[in-house]
C-alpha cells in the first residue's frame, strides 16, 4: 500500500511538472507575439488541459482570452476570442475532448475567481474569433470580428 501511495504521489507530480512546464512554454509564446515596449502584455492566467489550453490575457485598455494548442513541447496560439472560450461547448467545438473541454471551462472559471471583476470584464471585450497568425496578426472567424486596433 505505502509503494502505492508513493507511486501516486510521483505520478500526481510529474503530471504537475508537466502542466507547470506547458503553462510556462505557453506563457512565453504569447509574450514573445503579443508583448510589445508601448504596450505592454498581462497575462493573468493559463490553464492547460492535455495539448491544449486557454489563457486570459490584457494588453493596454483591451483584453480577451487564447486558445492555444501543444505538438511535442512547441504551442501556438490558434485564436483569440472573448467570453466563448469560458464555454465548453465552444471548446468542443475547437476539437477539445468533451471531458477535457469540462476541465478546462471549469479550472478557467476557478483561476478567474483570483482575479479581480474589473480584470475579469477585461477578458470579455475581445470581439468575436480571430484566428491567430504566426507573425501574431489577427485574421476574423466570424462576421462580428472587430479589428484589433
Amino acid at each position: 500500500m505505502r509503494l502505492f501511495i508513493i507511486g501516486m504521489i510521483s505520478a500526481a507530480a510529474c503530471l504537475s511538472a508537466r502542466a507547470d512546464e506547458g503553462s510556462e512554454a505557453a506563457r512565453r509564446l504569447l509574450f514573445e507575439t503579443f508583448d510589445k515596449p508601448e504596450t505592454r502584455l498581462l497575462v493573468d492566467a493559463i490553464v492547460v488541459e492535455g495539448d491544449v489550453a486557454v489563457a486570459d490575457w490584457r494588453q493596454g485598455e483591451l483584453g480577451g482570452r487564447a486558445f492555444l494548442t501543444r505538438k511535442g513541447d512547441a504551442w501556438s496560439i490558434s485564436l483569440c476570442a472573448g467570453d466563448a472560450l469560458k464555454d465548453s461547448a465552444t471548446l468542443e467545438k475547437l476539437g477539445v475532448s468533451k471531458a477535457n473541454a469540462q476541465a478546462l471551462s471549469k479550472r478557467l472559471a476557478a483561476e478567474e475567481t483570483r482575479l479581480s471583476p474589473e480584470i475579469v470584464e477585461r477578458f470579455s471585450r475581445f470581439d468575436g474569433m480571430a484566428a491567430v497568425e504566426a507573425d501574431g496578426s489577427h485574421s476574423p472567424l466570424d462576421p462580428h470580428h472587430k479589428p484589433i486596433p
